[in-house]
């Protein structure tokens, strides 16, 4: 049995969903078209403590130190620098990428993030998340990849800052579409072509609602965070399923791309003499909550997910695609297993509707999550 997988790249490395969204290749949508841009930056000022407020222009100086700095690091497969301006799940999964790296003899390519969009939270409105610090801890920058810049998604960070006098690291960073086509007048991308190439999803996201602003630009976090961030774990559950008996209906979800169709997905996994089951949890610290323009909020997940894949009986073994980064990670050799263990890291960006009712996925890494580890029984 060949443990398959359809290949859907990841926005954050060199995402290609086909169709009518092509999410880091699209055209339309630029500086003026990204949803809930600031009017300008506000000048940093300090506060009688040790730590300065947090203004947009404080922001920005942390985001373009972490540009600059991620990109040297990148480039010289440094990763005590990253360590410097990463953490939490972020870090660890930059760490997982380069052991893949390493394994497959690959060298990181630096990647610059322009035309920076600013969530930052007002003082005195805390984390969103229900903690009520007197300043916020955290904020979110919207951005494009430099050379990407017509594409119609941006890359998503999120940036705490620490407790311990460690300052700003980012600890998320995922993806959502930002624009929709040019000339459309709706939020929705029509419905994409099929695939042209075999193997390849072809997904249609929904466009990120524009984030809500106060009369000072700054963005305004949502008055319920603390209960819109547990629709993280409904997320998680709705994920962890034996297939194919995963459920693509939820009264906690909207049907779509990153719900409904990512089961089935999964589903299609299914292989009689396989037990493959997946198990998800939420993981990573709590994160800014931010309120939109439509009343509803926004909210990022992180999840861990394990992956289990097993042989029905002792006579039944896995056997991994050549060159993939599972058979990789498990040293390159054409073996055949009886079990096999992944733990992937997964983001999700999701959009719960003020007052109740399903909420909505607006992207999520799951059909190509990162690995952060592998490891497999030998069939004997």
């Amino acid at each position: 049995m060949i443990v398959g997988h359809v290949r859907t790249p990841g926005v954050l490395g060199a995402l290609a969903l086909l169709g009518a969204v092509l999410v880091g290749c699209t055209s339309g949508g630029g500086a003026d078209g990204t949803p809930g841009s600031a009017p300008g930056s506000t000048s940093g000022s300090a506060s009688s403590g040790a730590e300065p407020v947090l203004t947009e222009a404080l922001a920005r100086q942390v985001f373009e130190k972490y540009v600059r700095e991620n990109a040297a690091a990148d480039a010289k497969g440094d990763l005590e620098a990253t360590a410097r301006i990463e953490g939490g799940r972020l870090l660890e999964e930059s760490r997982a990428e380069a052991r893949l790296r390493v394994a497959k003899g690959d060298k990181d390519t630096p990647v610059r993030y322009v035309r920076p969009v600013f969530l930052v939270p007002a003082a005195g409105s805390g984390t969103g998340a229900g903690a009520g610090e007197s300043a916020p801890q955290g904020f979110a920058v919207l951005s494009k990849r430099q050379g990407q810049e017509s594409d119609r998604s941006s890359v998503l960070h999120y940036f705490v800052r620490g407790g311990d006098g460690e300052g700003w690291r980012a600890v998320v960073a995922t993806w959502v579409v930002t624009e929709p086509p040019a000339g459309t007048p709706g939020t929705s991308a029509p419905a994409p072509d099929p695939s042209p190439e075999k193997g390849v999803l072809a997904l249609r996201p929904k466009v990120l609602p524009s984030p809500a602003r106060g009369a000072s630009g700054r963005a305004e976090l949502s008055p319920t965070g603390a209960a819109d961030a547990a629709v993280c774990g409904k997320y998680a559950e709705f994920l962890s399923f034996t297939v194919p008996g995963g459920k693509s209906d939820s009264p906690y979800f909207v049907r779509g791309e990153f719900t409904s169709k990512l089961v089935d997905f999964f589903n299609g996994w299914h292989e009689k003499q396989l037990v493959r089951d997946f198990t998800y949890r939420p993981v990573g610290q709590a994160l800014p909550v931010f309120r939109l323009d439509n009343g509803g909020s926004l909210v990022t997940c992180t999840l861990e997910g394990t992956f289990h894949d097993r042989g029905r009986t002792p006579a039944d073994w896995i056997s991994t695609n050549e060159g993939s980064d599972t058979e990789v990670l498990l040293g390159r050799a054409g073996r055949k297993w009886s079990t096999i263990e992944e733990v992937w890291s997964v983001t999700a960006v999701v959009e719960v509707p003020k007052g109740g009712g399903p909420s909505t996925v607006l992207s999520s890494n799951a059909y190509k999550a990162t690995k952060m580890s592998v490891k497999g029984v030998e069939l004997k």
